[in-house]
């Protein structure tokens, strides 16, 4: 049985991997508004700067985008095909397939 090493995770990474699965599974929605970032942070446990850092992480993927004093948004990533931010999110998540 192949036993690898286990490598601990940085919070921003666990920020990133749930809010692509809450985009998977339909649960935030193109065009959707994220909470706060106070609330958000609070929600997740996690500090500002780790939030911050998972956040420009997906709007530099194109999943997240940040409109200047509203807030940020799930991107539209559906037209009519597939976008590239979406095929690389299915790549890299089994469940989506």
């Amino acid at each position: 049985m192949p036993f690898q090493p286990v490598q601990q995770e940085k919070l921003s990474q666990g920020v990133v991997r749930q809010i692509e699965l809450l985009i998977l599974r339909g649960l935030l929605r193109p065009g959707e508004r994220l909470p706060s970032e106070r609330e958000l942070s609070e929600r997740m446990a996690v500090s500002r700067p780790s939030l911050r850092e998972a956040i420009a992480e997906l709007q530099n993927r194109g999943l997240l985008v940040s409109r200047a004093g509203s807030g940020v948004f799930v991107a539209d990533m559906l037209g009519s095909a597939f976008s590239e931010p979406l095929i690389k999110l299915f790549a890299t998540h089994d469940e989506a397939v």
